[in-house]
């Protein structure tokens, strides 16, 4: 590689922002602290505005004392028991009631509701409960209202409301626990009156609603004070042993993944030596509320103390949890570095057992030099995260380019880029050996970047110089594409290199797709949006229905090369490619052919209506842009008036 192209990749071709360690220059003695907080910048005119604030994030924030669970049996219970008091009271009154039918039908209601919410709680979403709370106020209210003949007996079930003072006030945040007591206190009223209760004994029922309403409301803050961090708002070490503890007996419950992530903020203490401990805590605060917004709700985030955090991820398995790292580490890019240890739950293990192995990795993250990403158990190969960092430095990296033919033109229309690892002791390093260490240390972000500019500054140049226009295709891991930020960085690469975004295409394999990650579909949404298009690899080797692919925003298909390897050289039927050609034309994909070695595969794809296609028969990868195919094909006839006419033929291959 040149001096232009090293000096290429010493400047432009990696940015600071590319990776945690970025390779453009060694890491800054000073951190990068975040904006000057409101609070030091503002006029004191906004310091109301920011309590306010202040106290609207306190009271939408929920408690943390009761979990789910709790919070649905606790709901449950209170209506059976409501409707076991309720047979009870019927049974034990002094004289029948007019209204007994109905009571007693609320309280089978009661009774039979209360079991279920039980059993089938844990499933039920959370924006059932508050309609779960309306329906028990409702019951209540009637009940009370259907005694008015009998008052005494109407005090006794006013205090039913107790239980769904109770649950609203140490379950939701404040602002809906509020609600709901008020909605309490206003159909307590009517349906005492209605049941003939006296003032004096309607202001005392609702008075000790109020009086619990607040205790508890108290109480349990005060409880989950304990449980959080007071300078982040996140889980404090307390608060984190208990969740993992709940998170671990319900994994081995339901056998299921559980990852635990470990973060260490790198080169911390420079800033509290440099710029005080104000500063830290702001630095703290900052990368905590980022972070906050960008986990999902059932992964649980705290702060151990100091500079480092933790995190856990149910239902993640060590190597997606290495990958939700390094999107946390690309959140904070901008203000500081940390490094990570992953480890998952193994069979039998216990807390200390667990965070032990993650405290390991992260050790060993830290050993390597920071800003990485390290599982515990997988071992390195003899190749370092540090080794990628520093082969990116050093020019040691190189793009090979493989042509990809238009079958119907015989031209190539476009290259893929291949990147090749020249190691100056161990000679060439297939891909296979360091990007999957480059996926778990988080050095496939600066690698992917800086194969995406290189290869788009090449195109661009080898265009220029021919006059010939070409496409380059390059592949993206799924750890890139769950960064929301890689649409933005192809936008300012494109407008860097002057390529035209309909001349890039980002391959993706298709179990990037699992489970429709919607982070994933977000950022390739973007990319169409900007012109780039997207094409699966490897298709027909992951699980992609027909439904499924017709709502992914792609429009370039790449057939494995098994099913190219499956064309009979001597003749026969090949039913399921075929198929998948057909189903490609059907979509309006554009197909290209993978793997394409002899001239009979290359005579079969185009027979089948293929349009493209690549492999060895065609080019091999090599360092330069190929001008001609190796192997050039000419197609006689017009494929397309032909097709369009409904009267193809096959066409003549010429080799």
């Amino acid at each position: 590689m040149g001096v232009a192209e090293r000096r290429r990749l010493n400047g432009a071709a990696i940015r600071p922002t590319d990776s945690p360690r970025s390779v453009d220059s060694p890491r800054p003695t000073e951190p990068t602290l975040p904006p000057e907080s409101p609070r030091s910048t503002d006029s004191p005119r906004s310091a109301p505005r920011s309590r306010v604030r202040e106290f609207w994030a306190f009271a939408r924030r929920r408690p943390a004392v009761v979990s789910r669970q709790v919070f649905t049996f606790t709901i449950g219970g209170s209506y059976v028991l409501a409707g076991v008091l309720g047979f009870i009271a019927l049974g034990s009154a002094p004289f029948a009631l007019r209204h007994s039918a109905l009571l007693s039908l609320i309280a089978a209601i009661a009774v039979v509701g209360g079991g279920t919410i039980m059993l089938l709680g844990k499933v039920l979403p959370p924006s059932t409960f508050h309609m779960l709370l309306a329906i028990g106020t409702l019951l209540i209210s009637v009940a009370i209202a259907l005694i008015s003949d009998f008052p005494p007996a109407a005090v006794d079930d006013g205090l039913m409301f107790l239980a769904i003072t109770v649950a609203c006030t140490f379950y939701f945040d404040l602002v809906s626990a509020t609600i709901h007591v008020i909605i309490v206190e206003i159909c307590m009223y009517f349906a005492a009156q209605f049941s003939g209760l006296y003032e004096g004994e309607i202001v005392y029922l609702q008075g000790i609603l109020i009086f619990v309403a607040i205790a508890v409301a108290w109480l349990t803050r005060a409880a989950t004070a304990a449980d959080r961090d007071a300078l982040t708002g996140l889980y404090s070490r307390r608060g984190f042993d208990v969740q993992l503890a709940r998170a671990i007996a319900d994994a081995n419950r339901g056998d299921q993944a559980l990852a635990v992530v470990v973060i260490d903020l790198d080169d911390f203490k420079s800033v509290n030596d440099l710029y005080g401990h104000g500063e830290g805590d702001r630095l703290l605060t900052a990368i905590s509320q980022i972070w906050k917004r960008s986990v999902d709700r059932d992964q649980i985030m705290c702060r151990q103390g100091g500079d480092e955090f933790a995190l856990i991820l149910p239902g993640f398995t060590a190597n997606r949890a290495a990958a939700v790292a390094d999107e946390l580490r690309a959140l904070v890019l901008h203000e500081t570095s940390f490094s990570a240890g992953v480890a998952e739950l193994r069979a039998d293990d216990s807390q200390s057992k667990l965070l032990g192995r993650a405290d390991v990795a992260v050790y060993n993250a830290k050993s390597g030099g920071g800003g990485q990403t390290c599982q515990y158990g997988v071992t390195d190969d003899g190749s370092t995260s540090t080794e990628i960092y520093q082969a990116l430095e050093n020019g040691e990296f190189a793009v090979y380019f493989q042509p990809i033919l238009d079958l119907a033109s015989g031209q190539i229309s476009g290259d893929e880029a291949l990147i090749r690892w020249i190691h100056p002791e161990r000679g060439l390093v297939s891909p296979l050996e360091f990007i999957p260490l480059a996926e778990r240390s988080g050095a496939i972000h600066a690698i992917g970047r800086w194969i995406l500019r290189e290869a788009c500054e090449r195109t661009v140049a080898y265009s220029r110089q021919t006059g010939r226009p070409r496409s380059i295709s390059v592949n993206a891991s799924g750890h890139e594409l769950t960064n929301p930020e890689y649409a933005g960085y192809i936008a300012s690469v494109l407008a860097e290199t002057g390529l035209e975004a309909s001349s890039l295409i980002i391959e993706v394999t298709e179990s990037t797709f699992d489970a429709d990650h919607l982070r994933v579909l977000a950022v390739l949404r973007s990319l169409r949006e900007l012109g780039v298009r997207i094409a699966i690899d490897d298709f027909g080797t992951g699980y992609s229905s027909l439904n499924r692919l017709d709502h992914l925003p792609v429009n370039v298909l790449k057939i494995d090369k098994s099913f190219v390897d499956a064309i009979p050289e001597a003749g026969g039927e090949v039913p399921v490619l075929r198929a998948i050609v057909a189903m490609a034309i059907a979509l309006d994909l554009t197909i290209v052919a993978e793997g394409v070695e002899t001239p009979r595969q290359a005579q079969v794809l185009t027979e089948l209506g293929c349009s493209h296609a690549q492999g060895f028969y065609f080019g091999r990868p090599a360092p330069e842009h190929q001008q001609t195919a190796v192997n050039p094909i000419r197609v006689v006839g017009s494929e397309r008036a032909l097709r369009s006419s409904g009267t193809w033929h096959s066409p003549q291959i010429v080799a």
